[in-house]
């Protein structure tokens, strides 16, 4: 998965930093969906000198190819970021206290939706729902 990133990057030009390799690397290796904030401090293990401002850059490219789906959140928790796959469409909720995002493997779009959008001249391109509640720990905490 690493070298398809990779190789997405050189063909629009961009180059393999160091840095950039290790973002993608730390992105790659978690389970979980990671905030800017939280890439940040993964990454400084390896490169103390990259700044925060580098890490946003570098996610915003990652959003604009296509490669990376921004997972919106709230407060400090922030954005999440989840590696763009083959795998079907699917929108998240997102937790209001800890920040935690779960797949939903649905999309409440409907057909007729989309008949509807046609017919008044558009074609949907992209769509994205924010869904937030409350997870079973932040209810029970």
């Amino acid at each position: 998965m690493l070298n398809d990133l990779v190789q997405q990057l050189k063909e629009k030009g961009y180059r393999i930093t160091p840095q950039r390799r290790a973002i993608l690397e730390r992105i790659l290796q978690t389970a979980k969906n990671l905030t800017a904030a939280e890439i940040w401090r993964e990454v400084r293990h390896q490169y103390p000198d990259v700044g925060l401002d580098t890490i946003y850059r570098n996610l915003n490219i990652l959003v604009e190819m296509g490669l990376l789906i921004p997972i919106v959140g709230l407060g400090k928790n922030g954005t999440r970021y989840e590696v763009a796959s083959s795998s079907r469409h699917h929108h998240h909720i997102t937790c209001i206290k800890c920040g935690e995002a779960a797949c939903l493997e649905f999309c409440p779009i409907d057909p007729e939706f989309l008949i509807m959008l046609r017919q008044h001249g558009y074609e949907l391109v992209r769509h994205n729902i924010e869904l937030f509640g409350l997870c079973a720990q932040c209810r029970q905490g």
